[in-house]
């Protein structure tokens, strides 16, 4: 079985949870050792309080687990996670509980973060955009953010220079609307790699799903697309597109894969183009 997401990508989201459950811990620490030598512990106020934030925490790390892996043998797994018994000589029991029941949880997902690299990493031919590391914000913006967005009013230029932003494109090729974009770049990261990758992109001056027919005669601009030398082959659109263009595109990528070139597809509709330019402050969340 594969992971739901780059392997890269999940260990930077377990990292997280690891680290912000750290951080809470911390503070909790501090607030209790604070209130028992000022003599303001109280029990039934403080334990309950530092529970649920506790339980915020644990429910955040059991829908990351459940985005990243599979099957939800993790999730269950991190859930149910017993602490061992142990308890300080004039420290707090119930506050002791909670504490190891802390550390305990952090532990799992120490041991959870090791077991990424266990999973199938076979290469699949083609991506999403929450696979690419250099999209990685719009991975926490949902759909349903952005459908009154649609079909963004971006020409194709626009469109081009805010990619470029995103990823750290530095030279910047001017194209004219309607025609194959023809970009080519060495900044885009999947899994933690730098790959090369082939961009056709399409803004507004397009009107509506673009069809083969708005890819040039025949879908030539596709067969230009695939002509430059990359490892990853991308189709961006404001608007919807139409599956004969991702079929037309998932044949040259499935040819060229038989012929031994590894390389890869990812399709850009208005949605998640949307999703893109909206995590990294490039439109905002209401149209004008």
């Amino acid at each position: 079985m594969k992971l739901k997401i780059s392997a890269n990508a999940a260990r930077e989201r377990i990292t997280d949870m690891i680290i912000s459950g750290n951080i809470l811990l911390e503070k909790v620490t501090g607030e209790y050792f604070d209130a028992k030598k000022s003599g303001a512990f109280d029990e039934k106020e403080d334990i309950p309080q530092w529970k649920d934030q506790h339980v915020d925490w644990l429910h955040k790390c059991l829908a990351v687990l459940q985005d990243i892996f599979p099957t939800p043998r993790e999730a269950i797994g991190l859930k149910n996670t017993q602490a061992q018994t142990s308890f300080q000589s004039g420290v707090n029991i119930k506050w002791s509980a909670l504490a190891n029941d802390f550390k305990a949880k952090l532990s799992a997902l120490d041991g959870i973060l090791k077991s990424v690299d266990k999973y199938s990493v076979e290469m699949t031919h083609e991506l999403f955009i929450e696979d690419i590391d250099s999209f990685a914000k719009a991975r926490d913006i949902n759909p349903r953010q952005v459908k009154q967005l649609l079909p963004l009013k971006l020409l194709q230029d626009q469109v081009q220079t805010f990619f470029e932003e995103i990823i750290g494109e530095q030279f910047h090729k001017q194209d004219s609307e309607g025609k194959a974009s023809d970009s080519l770049t060495i900044h885009v990261k999947v899994g933690g790699d730098r790959l090369k990758a082939s961009l056709l992109l399409k803004g507004s001056g397009i009107k509506g799903k673009l069809t083969i027919n708005k890819c040039g005669k025949s879908g030539l601009q596709i067969e230009k697309l695939v002509e430059a030398p990359a490892d990853l082959y991308v189709v961006q659109h404001v608007d919807g597109i139409d599956e004969r263009v991702i079929t037309k595109l998932r044949g040259k990528i499935a040819l060229m894969n038989s012929q031994g070139k590894k390389c890869r597809m990812c399709i850009v509709d208005g949605t998640d183009t949307a999703r893109i330019l909206l995590a990294y402050g490039k439109i905002q969340h209401q149209p004008k």
